[in-house]
Protein backbone atom coordinates (compact mmCIF):
# COMPACT_ATOMS: atom_id res chain seq x y z
CA UNK A 1 0.00 0.00 0.00
CA UNK A 2 1.24 3.68 -1.05
CA UNK A 3 0.59 6.88 0.70
CA UNK A 4 -0.89 9.63 -1.52
CA UNK A 5 2.55 11.38 -2.05
CA UNK A 6 4.14 8.51 -3.25
CA UNK A 7 1.41 8.27 -5.81
CA UNK A 8 1.47 11.38 -6.25
CA UNK A 9 5.22 11.79 -7.44
CA UNK A 10 4.09 8.97 -9.96
CA UNK A 11 1.79 11.37 -11.21
CA UNK A 12 2.46 11.94 -15.33
CA UNK A 13 0.95 15.68 -14.63
CA UNK A 14 2.05 18.46 -11.61
CA UNK A 15 -1.36 19.62 -11.76
CA UNK A 16 -3.32 16.24 -11.98
CA UNK A 17 -3.13 12.92 -10.23
CA UNK A 18 -2.91 10.94 -13.47
CA UNK A 19 -1.67 7.77 -12.99
CA UNK A 20 -1.58 3.92 -13.82
CA UNK A 21 -4.27 1.30 -13.02
CA UNK A 22 -3.01 0.24 -10.00
CA UNK A 23 -2.25 3.36 -8.76
CA UNK A 24 -5.60 4.80 -9.52
CA UNK A 25 -7.37 1.71 -7.82
CA UNK A 26 -5.24 2.79 -4.32
CA UNK A 27 -5.91 6.62 -4.34
CA UNK A 28 -9.58 5.46 -4.62
CA UNK A 29 -9.42 3.69 -1.69
CA UNK A 30 -7.63 6.30 0.22
CA UNK A 31 -9.98 8.85 -0.87
CA UNK A 32 -12.38 6.47 0.39
CA UNK A 33 -10.92 6.38 3.83
CA UNK A 34 -10.73 10.15 3.91
CA UNK A 35 -13.83 10.69 2.70
CA UNK A 36 -12.55 12.73 0.21
CA UNK A 37 -14.92 13.59 -2.71
CA UNK A 38 -14.16 12.28 -6.05
CA UNK A 39 -15.79 14.50 -8.65
CA UNK A 40 -15.00 11.87 -11.69
CA UNK A 41 -12.13 10.41 -13.78
CA UNK A 42 -10.46 10.80 -17.66
CA UNK A 43 -8.84 8.92 -20.06
CA UNK A 44 -5.20 10.07 -20.65
CA UNK A 45 -2.74 8.33 -22.80
CA UNK A 46 1.11 8.28 -22.67
CA UNK A 47 2.54 7.37 -25.96
CA UNK A 48 6.19 5.72 -26.09
CA UNK A 49 8.15 8.62 -26.18
CA UNK A 50 6.44 9.87 -23.11
CA UNK A 51 4.34 12.51 -24.03
CA UNK A 52 1.19 12.34 -22.23
CA UNK A 53 -2.56 13.33 -24.10
CA UNK A 54 -6.36 12.97 -23.64
CA UNK A 55 -7.89 9.59 -24.74
CA UNK A 56 -10.58 9.47 -27.58
CA UNK A 57 -12.08 6.43 -26.52
CA UNK A 58 -11.96 6.69 -22.68
CA UNK A 59 -13.43 9.34 -21.98
CA UNK A 60 -14.20 8.66 -17.81
CA UNK A 61 -17.45 10.41 -16.39
CA UNK A 62 -19.44 13.14 -15.74
CA UNK A 63 -19.09 15.51 -12.67
CA UNK A 64 -20.37 12.84 -9.99
CA UNK A 65 -20.36 15.87 -7.16
CA UNK A 66 -23.93 15.39 -6.49
CA UNK A 67 -23.97 11.57 -5.79
CA UNK A 68 -22.64 10.52 -2.26
CA UNK A 69 -18.93 9.89 -2.20
CA UNK A 70 -19.16 6.14 -1.90
CA UNK A 71 -21.61 5.95 -5.02
CA UNK A 72 -19.72 8.01 -7.41
CA UNK A 73 -16.40 6.42 -5.67
CA UNK A 74 -18.29 2.85 -6.73
CA UNK A 75 -18.97 4.01 -10.32
CA UNK A 76 -15.03 5.23 -10.51
CA UNK A 77 -14.29 2.06 -9.99
CA UNK A 78 -16.00 -0.33 -12.10
CA UNK A 79 -15.82 2.26 -14.91
CA UNK A 80 -11.52 2.36 -14.26
CA UNK A 81 -12.02 -1.31 -14.11
CA UNK A 82 -13.73 -1.77 -17.68
CA UNK A 83 -11.99 0.94 -19.40
CA UNK A 84 -8.53 -1.11 -18.34
CA UNK A 85 -10.34 -4.72 -19.05
CA UNK A 86 -11.08 -3.08 -22.79
CA UNK A 87 -7.79 -1.40 -23.42
CA UNK A 88 -5.52 -4.72 -22.28
CA UNK A 89 -7.91 -6.97 -24.87
CA UNK A 90 -7.63 -4.05 -28.07
CA UNK A 91 -6.00 -0.76 -27.23
CA UNK A 92 -6.61 2.30 -28.58
CA UNK A 93 -3.00 3.05 -29.64
CA UNK A 94 0.03 0.53 -29.69
CA UNK A 95 2.57 1.27 -28.26
CA UNK A 96 0.77 3.51 -25.60
CA UNK A 97 -0.53 2.74 -21.93
CA UNK A 98 -3.98 3.90 -20.60
CA UNK A 99 -3.78 6.19 -17.93
CA UNK A 100 -6.63 7.53 -15.10
CA UNK A 101 -6.91 11.32 -14.45
CA UNK A 102 -8.51 10.97 -11.17
CA UNK A 103 -10.68 14.78 -9.84
CA UNK A 104 -11.01 15.74 -6.60
CA UNK A 105 -12.67 18.27 -4.62
CA UNK A 106 -9.11 19.35 -2.88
Amino acid sequence: MYSFEDIKKRSESEDELVVGYNDAKELLYLFEQSNTQVLGWEGWLKYEDGNVGLSQRYQGTADLKDMPNKSAIAIIKSTIMQAHTEWEENPEVSNASLLFCITTNT
